[in-house]
């Protein structure tokens, strides 16, 4: 970010609400628009797990709470869940502040949300802005009626070599790593849009790599995990971000899937900080973005493993590509911040 965007994008207060358990992807939003991120995730009441129901209503409390303290005078929330949008417009229209609305897919194309979009539409239409991450969803907004909208397709992240050579905290995993012929990392939260079953097939027709795969994977499917488990594949739970980023930098190809359509994911920005080759699935909304720099894979284990192999192959031409991309891509992302704060700061 330059010095004349950093100078806009702190004229006016602004905080960035987010419920749920990860936040990078706003962070860095929130960053280029000058706003302090609050991150409002209450799963536990002591060792009480609590059902979403009372969760949203705990964490409504508290978003409110947070917004009285600090009187902030433009509010931009994530969606979903579209209740936190709820709340942040009920503060606003009392506080006579601005409302801004950041839209995952999710938001657009889950289930559980589509039944709530009656409620999206209501507060959309109530706030000064509407950004979405894809051309697909900015086309669903335009459909709506709801202007302005705009799409805010991120820049890559940046992080210091220093921090991520440092030694893991497990162990076990960093003694894998460190003995691996070729380790590969799937970005995994085991949720429904991630296609863990073709990751798993084709590590087992690729014997001589170790497959290292994050996430905690729900008691549902801890059955049917360890019964197709390859003996190359290591499951490493949930680890912390600066864990996660640690895996990433010592793996020489990255795969990074979704089931969801018209979803652009921020685990390929990632990627693209450090420089790794990575394989993704073939969608026309992720090679519209990133079909310059990356590998495309259908749900096909054999075909999986052709591009692994390629991507081994490429290794120095694609991380030569991801560096052009990667320069020409910083004037789009300031050009799309710019017109954010722009309305945010009016």
């Amino acid at each position: 970010m330059n010095e004349k965007s950093n100078k806009i994008s702190n004229d006016v207060k602004k905080i960035f609400i987010v419920w749920g358990r990860e936040a990078e992807l706003s962070r860095y939003l929130a960053q280029g628009l000058g706003a302090e991120l609050r991150q409002v995730y209450i799963k536990r009441w002591g060792r009480i797990r609590l059902p979403v129901l009372i969760r949203y209503i705990a964490q409504s409390f508290e978003t409110l709470s947070i917004l009285a303290k600090k009187k902030p005078k433009a509010v931009i929330v994530q969606n979903p869940p579209v209740f936190a949008v709820l709340i942040s417009y009920f503060y606003c229209t009392i506080a006579g502040a601005k409302l801004a609305i950041d839209s995952h897919t999710a938001a657009f194309s889950d289930k559980k949300w589509i039944f709530f979009h009656w409620l999206f539409k209501f507060v959309a239409k109530k706030s000064v802005l509407n950004t979405c991450h894809n051309f697909k969803n900015l086309a669903i907004l335009e459909k709506w009626g709801i202007l302005p909208a705009m799409v805010i397709q991120f820049y890559n992240p940046i992080y210091k070599e220093e921090n991520l050579e440092q030694k893991m905290e497990d162990e076990n995993l960093f003694n894998l790593l460190k003995n691996s012929k070729l380790p590969i990392m799937m970005v995994n939260r085991f949720a429904n849009d991630d296609d863990w079953p073709t990751v798993f097939a084709a590590a087992a027709l690729l014997p001589e790599a170790t497959f290292f795969i994050t996430g905690d994977a729900p008691s549902s499917l801890k059955k049917t995990i360890k019964k197709n488990l390859p003996a190359n594949v290591y499951l490493t739970g949930y680890l912390p971000h600066k864990e996660f980023m640690k895996l990433m930098w010592r793996c020489r190809v990255i795969l990074s899937f979704t089931l969801r359509e018209d979803t652009v994911l921020w685990s390929i920005r990632e990627i693209m900080a450090l420089g790794k080759p990575f394989i993704t699935t073939d969608s026309e909304v992720l090679r519209h973005y990133f079909g310059e720099v990356a590998l495309f894979a259908k749900s096909d284990p054999k075909q999986l493993r052709e591009k692994i192999i390629i991507a081994m192959k490429d290794e120095n031409q694609i991380k030569d590509r991801i560096k052009t991309f990667l320069e020409r891509d910083r004037d789009r992302w300031e050009r799309e911040i710019s017109a954010a704060n722009k309305i945010l700061n009016n």
